[in-house]
């Protein structure tokens, strides 16, 4: 398991038990790796993925796991998601988190524990064009995302684009996540980026509204 960005104290490890998505998003890091740096671990590239072997894992009690940073579990079939749900039912203790950009899985059981964060990516308030994202658009993303029940929500705005500043809080407040991740383009997509002054506000609304805001390495390039 590797590690990513740092939650009181203590970094994030990743899982990948299913690996792979279908949204084709331009900027993404994950289907570069596999179908570049990584291919020989990944021969099928980013087609959606099982691997039961690697649920054979041992958790600590304190951890925090990203759960498939290597693609998007929206993919997975209804099997797949229930078998993760068994080994994560299977150590309480320790906290899950999911990622997908498709939130509308959130309403199966597969996703009912209490020690899973339901997480999603939205990267900004505004639509951009398809050839950008095969994904949901955001608008229904945010829908979703506010009407699901959890204990832990988690919201991803990587990479952050440009957004309105009160459409875009106002979203957010209505989804209510405990975490929220901003990072930058650090791969030189030519995203449409939003001036650090505006990416400054919002960090700074959503902190005085109670939330945890953590900024992810490279951010500090749009000042």
């Amino acid at each position: 398991m590797s590690k990513m960005f740092t939650y009181q104290g203590k970094k994030l490890k990743t899982w990948n038990p299913f690996t792979g998505c279908k949204f084709n998003c331009s900027y993404c890091w994950a289907r570069k790796l596999a179908e570049g740096k990584l291919k020989n671990s990944y021969p099928n590239g980013f087609i959606p993925e099982f691997h039961p072997e690697r649920l054979k894992v041992s958790f600590k009690p304190d951890d925090f796991v990203f759960v498939c940073s290597m693609g998007d579990i929206a993919f997975a079939s209804h099997a797949t998601t229930l078998a993760i749900h068994n080994t994560i039912e299977n150590n309480p203790d320790t906290k899950f988190l999911f990622c997908t950009k498709q939130p509308a899985i959130y309403k199966r059981q597969d996703f009912d524990l209490d020690n899973i964060y339901h997480g999603c990516t939205i990267e900004t308030n505004r639509v951009y064009p398809k050839i950008i994202s095969l994904a949901p658009d955001v608008t229904l993303r945010y829908g979703i995302m506010a009407a699901v029940e959890s204990k832990h929500k988690f919201l991803s705005i990587e990479p952050i684009m440009d957004f309105d500043i009160i459409e875009f809080t106002d979203w957010i407040y209505d989804i209510n996540p405990e975490i929220v991740e901003i990072g930058a383009d650090n791969y030189g997509n030519n995203l449409t980026e939003p001036l650090y002054a505006k990416v400054y506000k919002l960090i700074d609304m959503l902190t005085i509204h109670g939330i945890t805001v953590i900024q992810k390495q490279g951010l500090g390039r749009l000042i």
